[in-house]
C-alpha cells in the first residue's frame, strides 16, 4: 500500500524552493531566541549513581541490552544492513533523514524491495529533505528513494511534508526528521548518522561520508521505539499502524545497559539532557566529533563550566563537506568554541571523505552513538535519537577509533580561527544554525 502517493508524484523543485525560504522566514526569531537565554546547568554528577539519578529525574529509561556491534564506517554498516535484511522474517521498519536512489545505495534499497516481495512488511519513513540531494557536482539531483520503493510494495511515508499549502499553517514545518533508525523482526534495533543515499554509501574517494552505527538487542528499547515509530507515522500517514502489529523477539542474554534519548514527535529536551550529562560527567576529559557545531551561547556555556572545571573539552570538526556552506559556517564557530576553553581539531581526510560522526566521548567511559549535532537544530528543530553507554569497554572502543582520527587531525590555532570570521561565513553560519 502507497502512504503518500503524493510524494511519489510531485516534482521537487517546488519543495526546494519552499524550504529555501523556510528558514530565512525565521532567521532573524531564532537567532534573537537562541541568544537571549541560557541554560543553567545543574551540579556536577560525581559517580554513576548520581548519572542513573539525572538520567531518570530527565525521563530518560535505563535498558538492558546485549553488548552493541559498533561500526566505523558506513562501509561496514551497509555490509550487516544487508545480511539483517536478508534475515529479516515479518517486519523491518526504517527512519532516515536523507534517502536517495543511487548506484551506491540501491543495494540496500534491492534488497529491501526483494524482501517485500517475499511478504515480508517493510515501513519506511524519511524526511523531505531527500527531494533536494543532489551529486557533489551540485548540478545534478539525485531522486528520492519513495517512488521505486512504493511501486514495488514497501510501506512509504513522508515526515513533515514541505508542501505549498501547508507553507503558512504551522512553526511546525521547521521540524525536521533527523533521526536514523532500523528495528528488524522486534529484536534487532540499530541506530546511527547513517542515511541510505549517494553520501552515506559512496565510496570515501567519491564524496562518501565517515559515519557510525550501533546495533544491540533489547527488548525495552525495542519496544519504545516501536511505540514511537507508530506515533510519528500515524502523524502523517493516512495508513495507520499500531505497536501491537510488530511483535517483539526475546532478546539474547543483556551484557550491558544504555540510556536511550528519543527526542522524537511530541517533545524535545532528551537531546540538551544528553548535551548536559557529558559535561556535568566528565571529571578529566570530553571528545567531541561534530562536524556541525553550528553553536549558541547555550552551548558555548556547557564548555565553558566543563573547562572551568579543569576537564578538557576537545572537539572534532571535519574538512570535505559536499557543501560548503558547512564547512564555512563551522569554521565561523572555530573561534567561540576556543574562547569557551574548548581544543578544535580539524580532521582531513586522506580520501578526501566527510567525517559525519556524532559521537562523544567523557573519561574513555560514557559514550553517546546517535544523530544529534551539536547544534540548535538538534536541540530545538528535529527528532534525534542516541544510545548512551556508561560502559568502559565500549569507550574503549571510541577511544580507540578516535586515535585514527586524530592521526589525520591538526590542532586549530588562536589566529587560524580568527581569520575565519568574516562576513562570509557569518552569512553561512547565520543560515545552518536553523538550516544545519
Amino acid at each position: 500500500m502507497i502512504a503518500f502517493r503524493h510524494i511519489m508524484d510531485r516534482k521537487s523543485k517546488p519543495a526546494t524552493r519552499i524550504s529555501r525560504i523556510i528558514p530565512f522566514l525565521t532567521l532573524v526569531a531564532l537567532l534573537s531566541s537562541s541568544c537571549a537565554s541560557t541554560i543553567k546547568l545543574e551540579k556536577p554528577v560525581q559517580d554513576e549513581q548520581q548519572l542513573e539519578s539525572y538520567f531518570e529525574a530527565h525521563g530518560l529509561p535505563r535498558c538492558e541490552s546485549t553488548m552493541p556491534a559498533l561500526y566505523f564506517s558506513s562501509q561496514e554498516w551497509e555490509k550487516r544492513a544487508l545480511e539483517l535484511i536478508g534475515s529479516a522474517k515479518n517486519y523491518i521498519l526504517i527512519t532516515v533523514f536523507l534517502g536517495s536512489w543511487h548506484e551506491y545505495s540501491a543495494p540496500i534499497y534491492d534488497a529491501l524491495v526483494k524482501k517485500a516481495g517475499e511478504g515480508v512488511r517493510i515501513y519506511y519513513m524519511l524526511d523531505p529533505s531527500s527531494y533536494e540531494q543532489y551529486l557533489p557536482d551540485r548540478n545534478h539531483l539525485v531522486p528520492a528513494a519513495t517512488k521505486r520503493l512504493a511501486e514495488a510494495g514497501v510501506h512509504v511515508a513522508e515526515y513533515n511534508p514541505l508542501t505549498g499549502e501547508r507553507l503558512f499553517t504551522t512553526v511546525g514545518l521547521l521540524e525536521r526528521e533527523h533521526r536514523k533508525f532500523w528495528i528488524i523482526d522486534g529484536k534487532y534495533l540499530a541506530a546511527g548518522g547513517m542515511n541510505i543515499n549517494y553520501l552515506s554509501c559512496a565510496p570515501l574517494d567519491k564524496g562518501g561520508h565517515l559515519d557510525t552505527f550501533v546495533e544491540v538487542q533489547s527488548e525495552e528499547a525495542a519496544r519504545q521505539m516501536i511505540r514511537s515509530y507508530c506515533t510519528t507515522w500515524n502523524a502523517f500517514s493516512p495508513e495507520r499502524i499500531n505497536p501491537d502489529d510488530f511483535p517483539l523477539c526475546p532478546a539474547d542474554k543483556p551484557e550491558t545497559s544504555f540510556w536511550l534519548a528519543d527526542q522524537g514527535f511530541g517533545g524535545y529536551g532528551e537531546t540538551d539532557t544528553m548535551f548536559d550529562a557529558f559535561f556535568l560527567y566528565a571529571k578529566r576529559e570530553v571528545w567531541m566529533i561534530q562536524a556541525f557545531p553550528f553553536v549558541t551561547e547555550s552551548l558555548l556555556d556547557k564548555i565553558r563550566a566543563a573547562t572551568s572545571r579543569g576537564v578538557t573539552v576537545n572537539i572534532m570538526l571535519s574538512s570535505h563537506s559536499e557543501r560548503e556552506i558547512h564547512n564555512s559556517a563551522a569554521r565561523y564557530c572555530m573561534k567561540p568554541l576556543i574562547d569557551a576553553g574548548a581544543k578544535v581539531y580539524l580532521f582531513e581526510s586522506p580520501e578526501g571523505a566527510f567525517l559525519h560522526y556524532k559521537l562523544m566521548l567523557a573519561d574513555r567511559k560514557l559514550v553517546a552513538f546517535g544523530s544529534a549535532n551539536f547544534n540548535l537544530r538538534s536541540q530545538s528543530l528535529s527528532k534525534e535519537m542516541e544510545f548512551i553507554f556508561d560502559d568502559e569497554r565500549i569507550g574503549g572502543q571510541a577511544y580507540v577509533n578516535l586515535q585514527g582520527l586524530l592521526a589525520y587531525s591538526r590542532l586549530i590555532g588562536q589566529d587560524e580561527a580568527r581569520s575565519y570570521r568574516n562576513l562570509k561565513n557569518f552569512t553561512s553560519y547565520a543560515i545552518m544554525l536553523v538550516g544545519g
